[in-house]
């Protein structure tokens, strides 16, 4: 026996820093690339503070040599000196900058696919609380702006380190005395990026939040554009849109304002300790205590020290954006995935049988929380035909994300031919049902692509898919199509109508050939005339098969083995349609009901 689920503790997101280290594990499975960058920004940046050394030495040069001959070949060997140090420099800084291209390029093609494949292996519970527009930003946009950053901010920040590092070096070797200037300046510079920074990501992250649903209010508008010219509601969708795209616009422009006052702060620091630096440099000289040549590389070092750190304080105002963008990046990969069984799939070869137990099921979305489902007791037998009828919102389709296992029961337990579904691992469980849904599905592509979609190899040809759709009476509209099953559907109908597009559907999951048919509601959008042909078509379908049929027109049902009636979460009648109708309940008010209100349509 299965204990109840544990509440599990979604998986802690990364934040800031947490998912910085995340992506640098992705950066070092390219380890041979980093290490030429790595080698290429060391040497590079080594060498071109090489150049603030050797035109200290020309000025000390000019001021102690007479003019002539001599300072002429002596300006000239330094300026050549200088011209192949700054080319070995530009060289590999060219070099740096292709192989971290390439690196980003591929990091960023790797975690695109890591995401969408964790999508992929997400419960329905995940997507039922989230805008498939805000999901659809992060995978596109947000991968994108790590990309930026990966390829750009990544290398200058690592060429700003070395240069920071090297350049305070030299200037100890030059003057200790000055160099203790930035004793005072750049703890003055860190402090002050930190405030800004820890104020601007908040904003940014917020501002990112807020697109993502706009891209979600985009998709959902978009997606239902039928209804709302139907309804003329066009003026009332814009003034929502305008509502949510100037929050945006507060945001951004908040976000924007803080990172934008950084870089006006730092270079006024700087130009502190410039003037520091002329000012006692200065009066260092006239005391005889430093050269002209030694003022004039330990000013260039200052400016080589100096450079970085702005740099990387304009960098903090992008990085904002990027760091944002990681933290929902890894939001989704480290979401819980579905709850799997331990033991390996089988080997396919012993077929179910499609029996199914439910022994005390009770089942709530809000734990604690009211129930949904409870204490359900059912066996279906292998072939048998189990319809489900109900009010809605009585838990009918609930029933079934507990049988596919989007949900987990809070209590109870539900087996397939005598096994635990939650000891059957979830591809093979599913490989046991077909489900039709009220709402059918169809992706860009031809008719036969879509049939074709989730068929076994064996079954996956033009011919075998065309003999299989003859054999249950799909073919026949297929065949009036323009191009037959080579019309390429577009936009999820291309041109087909709710009744057609639900038998590819029907026929699709058909040549998934499973144990077990589920049809939610799979006939409640269409007309009675092409409700007959489904009808035909379904009959023909789940022959011999184990089917549930979720209804809502009673008319569609009335030859099942076992009616189940629902009601607030329990099965209140059960039967066949003359045995319900005889008992006088719940199922015979629905009946009633139903042709109560077609004949006063009529």
């Amino acid at each position: 026996m299965h204990p109840p689920p544990k509440e599990k503790k979604p998986a802690r997101q990364k934040r800031g820093i947490g998912s910085l280290v995340g992506i640098l594990r992705y950066i070092l499975q390219y380890r041979l690339f980093v290490t030429v960058i790595l080698a290429c920004a060391i040497i590079g940046n080594l060498l071109a503070l090489v150049v603030p050394r050797l035109t200290g030495d020309m000025v000390d040069a000019l001021a102690a040599m007479p003019w002539g001959a001599g300072i002429l070949a002596r300006l000239a060997q330094g300026a050549l000196h200088i011209i192949l140090v700054s080319l070995a420099s530009w060289g590999l800084s060219v070099l740096r900058d292709m192989l971290m291209l390439h690196t980003a390029q591929n990091v960023v093609r790797r975690l695109r696919y890591d995401v969408f494949a964790k999508l992929m292996k997400l419960p329905v519970s995940y997507f039922d609380n989230r805008s498939k527009g805000d999901i659809i930003s992060v995978v596109s946009v947000d991968i994108e702006n790590v990309s930026d950053t990966i390829s750009s901010d990544a290398v200058t920040l690592i060429s700003g380190f070395i240069t920071v590092v090297g350049a305070l070096l030299m200037m100890l070797t030059i003057s200790p005395k000055l160099t203790l200037i930035f004793v005072f300046t750049v703890p003055l510079m860190a402090v002050t990026a930190r405030i800004i920074s820890k104020r601007a990501r908040l904003l940014h992250r917020l501002r990112k939040d807020c697109f993502g649903r706009l891209c979600g209010y985009s998709e959902e508008m978009i997606t239902a554009q039928n209804t709302i010219k139907s309804y003329g509601i066009e003026e009332y969708n814009l003034d929502n849109f305008k509502e949510i795209a100037a929050e945006l616009r507060e945001k951004g422009s908040k976000a924007e304002f803080q990172s934008s006052c950084m870089m006006p702060v730092m270079n006024g620091i700087n130009n502190l300790n410039f003037t520091l630096i002329c000012l006692f440099g200065a009066l260092m000289a006239l005391g005889g205590g430093i050269s002209i040549g030694n003022i004039s590389a330990f000013i260039l070092y200052s400016k080589r020290f100096a450079h970085p750190i702005v740099d990387t304080a304009n960098i903090i105002n992008m990085f904002q954006t990027s760091l944002a963008a990681c933290d929902r990046v890894f939001a989704i990969l480290n979401a819980q995935t579905e709850p799997d069984a331990a033991l390996p799939e089988s080997s396919g070869q012993s077929r179910r049988e499609g029996k199914i137990t439910l022994e005390d099921v009770s089942f709530s979305y809000d734990k604690p929380g009211t129930p949904v489902l409870s204490g359900l007791e059912l066996e279906i037998q292998p072939g048998q035909c189990i319809a489900v009828v109900g009010a809605t919102g009585s838990g009918k389709t609930t029933l079934i994300s507990l049988l596919l296992r989007f949900y987990d029961v809070s209590s109870g337990r539900i087996l397939l031919d005598g096994v635990d579904i939650r000891d059957i691992p979830l591809r093979e469980l599913r490989r046991c049902f077909a489900l039709v849904l009220q709402d059918s599905w169809l992706f860009e592509g031809s008719v036969y692509e879509n049939i074709a979609y989730a068929a076994p190899p064996r079954l996956a040809g033009h011919d075998a898919i065309e003999r299989i759709c003859g054999e249950i009476l799909v073919d026949e509209f297929i065949r009036t199509l323009p191009e037959g099953y080579d019309t390429v559907l577009h936009n999820d109908s291309g041109g087909l109508s709710q009744g057609q597009r639900q038998l590819v559907n029907i026929a699709r999951a058909f040549l998934c050939d499973p144990p077990i048919f589920i049809l939610d509601e799979a006939t409640s959008s269409v007309d009675t005339m092409i409700e007959a042909q489904i009808k035909k078509v379904t009959e023909r379908v789940i022959k011999g098969k184990t089917s549930i049929i979720i209804a809502h027109r009673l008319s569609t049902i009335l030859r099942a083995d076992k009616i189940l009636v629902v009601k607030d979460g329990v099965f209140c009648e059960s039967g066949t349609h003359s045995e319900l109708l005889a008992m006088g309940g719940e199922y015979k008010n629905l009946y009633e009901s139903q042709f109560a209100a077609l004949r006063a349509g009529s």
